[in-house]
């Protein structure tokens, strides 16, 4: 998989010109008409977002109150949910008879099985209508995530990657530098153990929620097996069963980490938020997480100022004998779908093709220093570091592989993610949790089978 992203140093920021455009209610920058909304009739497009925390939070409301005062016959209504929570709630509200217009969406199998369900809307014909103006506008490899049977189901607006972060006044003061490779890391591990004399711990993890211990054991996955194989496991439908080698040993390293002592006491008691605030205060040496934390450690985040340039990122290092790229990121894109039982879908697409035009994409970019997934959409101008590293390793990357959770069927995510948070408690071995997953796994292909015949 070849993540074709945005190379910063080769983009000028794009002057959007013409008339009808409209200023947003808090940022002044220019945001484009796209044209009168309907003459008669008010139509509400009610869109639920995962974006609950700024700087996204305010940003997506600017947006849609430009929207919103260009349109004066339509009016899309922003429902923000903690995203764990909306996890569970989205699949209440679906199944109601007011179901949203619009959802935040995951890619991978997340969505598919939305799909599968008859829950999302086919918008190939309007990616394709014009001339494919939309679809071009939108970076291939991530709106790739969001194709299923040849059809496009939804529009990619972020990629997120995971990544060790690091302190560094901590590595400097204990001379450790960034580890390359798995050794390495368990070397760093040991010296902050040792050198700190307990000070520190070397690796923050707050895994209340399930999902934190995995996105580590993602990594070590691809690492150790490599894309196809991990994915070909992933399809429910396939004849994966979770057998090869890898699987073990990938949940055998988790399991170093917690010989080596390298992370807090009790981290399935621990929230995402309190290991973010212990690494941030100077607690921990380093934080194991996505992009998504990124705002939050700069200017205009939580991070007290004194840290804002005291930490930095570097990918899950080398596995020695691993088969799979040993320089791949491990991430995915997320964004939105629209509910085929939606009333408004011309109102709903024509919202998303707003949302994804270049110059909203533009500020939505130097408001939050996301990476978005719209071409044009990050230049030199409205790039701050990290984002002009992470963009940078994005484009370089050869693979960017998806999350566990993301790809793999809900029952068998639940089992999985449960199964690590006894290993990290000491009460369950690497068999006992891939047995538990292939039993659902095959329940699961069984009931979908079962489902697809009714």
């Amino acid at each position: 998989m070849k993540m074709k992203a945005i190379v910063l140093a080769a983009i000028v920021a794009i002057v959007v010109a013409g008339c009808g455009q409209k200023q947003g209610p808090q940022t002044g920058a220019a945001l484009p008409s796209t044209g009168s909304g309907p003459s008669a009739g008010e139509k509400v497009v009610n869109l639920w977002s995962i974006w609950n925390a700024e700087p996204r939070k305010s940003a997506l409301a600017d947006i849609v109150a430009a929207y919103n005062k260009d349109h004066p016959g339509v009016k899309v209504v922003v429902t923000a949910q903690e995203p764990d929570a909306y996890k569970t709630a989205i699949r209440v509200r679906l199944g109601s008879a007011d179901p949203p217009d619009i959802f935040f969406a995951w890619g991978g199998e997340w969505m598919h099985n939305f799909v599968r369900n008859g829950a999302v809307q086919d918008l190939t014909k309007a990616m394709d209508d014009g001339g494919g103006e939309w679809r071009k506008r939108i970076n291939a490899e991530a709106l790739r995530h969001f194709t299923f049977d040849k059809k496009v189901w939804g529009v990619p607006y972020f990629v997120q990657c995971t990544f060790f972060l690091y302190n560094k006044d901590i590595f400097g003061k204990l001379g450790i530098a960034v580890p390359k490779t798995w050794p390495d890391l368990l070397a760093a591990v040991d010296k902050i153990n040792a050198a700190g004399k307990g000070q520190y711990v070397p690796i923050a993890l707050g895994n209340v929620l399930h999902w934190p211990a995995q996105i580590l054991t993602s990594a070590m996955f691809q690492r150790i097996m490599g894309e196809q194989v991990v994915e070909a496991s992933y399809d429910v439908m396939g004849a994966g069963q979770y057998s090869e080698p890898g699987w073990t040993q990938g949940i055998e390293m988790l399991q170093e980490l917690i010989k080596h002592k390298a992370f807090n006491a009790a981290p399935n008691a621990v929230t995402q938020e309190a290991a973010r605030a212990m690494f941030y205060s100077g607690k921990a040496a380093m934080f194991y997480t996505g992009t998504w934390a990124f705002p939050r450690l700069v200017e205009g985040g939580e991070a007290p100022k004194s840290f804002w340039t005291q930490w930095d990122f570097f990918n899950f290092p080398a596995v020695p004998g691993g088969k799979g790229d040993q320089t791949a990121l491990t991430g995915s894109p997320d964004g939105y779908v629209i509910c085929s039982r939606s009333k408004n879908v011309d109102a709903a697409v024509d919202f998303m093709k707003y949302l994804t035009s270049v110059a909203v994409a533009q500020e939505f970019v130097k408001r939050t220093q996301e990476l978005v997934q719209v071409n044009g959409a990050v230049t030199k101008d409205n790039a701050k570091w990290p984002l002009t590293k992470y963009a940078d390793m994005v484009e370089k990357a050869k693979e960017v592989d998806p999350w566990t959770d993301t790809m793999i069927e809900r029952s068998v995510v639940d089992e999985m993610t449960n199964g690590l948070q006894a290993i990290l408690d000491g009460q369950a071995t690497p068999s006992e949790v891939l047995e538990a997953m292939r039993t659902k796994q095959a329940d699961a292909k069984k009931r979908i089978q079962a489902e697809s015949k009714s």
